[in-house]
């Protein structure tokens, strides 16, 4: 295992690329919701294809911080975050805590475009199953 320097050195370059990942997330998940609603099947399916491919590394980089905070005897959350910060040098524990800051608010506002593009999704198989396995007519005036 590496020493405790070069742990907190990976955990904050982990957080520095996770902000860069959840920036290319929230650019997919908007881009998903575009051709959803553009009902581009083809490029809706390309967009999962290449979420997929973001979502393992924020898990590993996440899955890193949780074992290097309990390396340390802090708990794996936030609240274990920033008592680790707090031991770092005033300029580099300023720059980690935005850095954390960051990667919440943008985390968070991927979940809500994520919830949105699957109520989106829902909506859209409920309205095909219903134009395909009723009478029309029935899906018109069932609204």
């Amino acid at each position: 295992m590496s020493n405790p320097t070069e742990r907190v050195k990976t955990l904050l370059h982990d957080l520095q690329q996770d902000n860069d990942r959840y920036q290319r997330l929230l650019a997919l998940l908007e881009q998903q919701r575009e051709a959803m609603l553009a009902c581009h099947a083809a490029r809706s399916e390309e967009i999962g294809g290449e979420l997929m491919t973001v979502y393992p590394l924020l898990q590993a980089s996440a899955r890193r911080r949780a074992e290097t905070l309990v390396g340390f005897s802090l708990s794996p959350d936030g609240r274990g975050l920033l008592a680790l910060f707090s031991r770092l040098p005033t300029a580099l524990r300023e720059r980690a805590t935005g850095w954390w800051a960051q990667l919440e608010q943008q985390a968070q506002r991927c979940q809500q475009l994520n919830q949105h593009n699957g109520l989106l999704l829902s909506s859209q198989q409920e309205m095909l199953g219903s134009l395909l396995h009723n009478d029309p007519q029935d899906f018109l005036y069932s609204r």
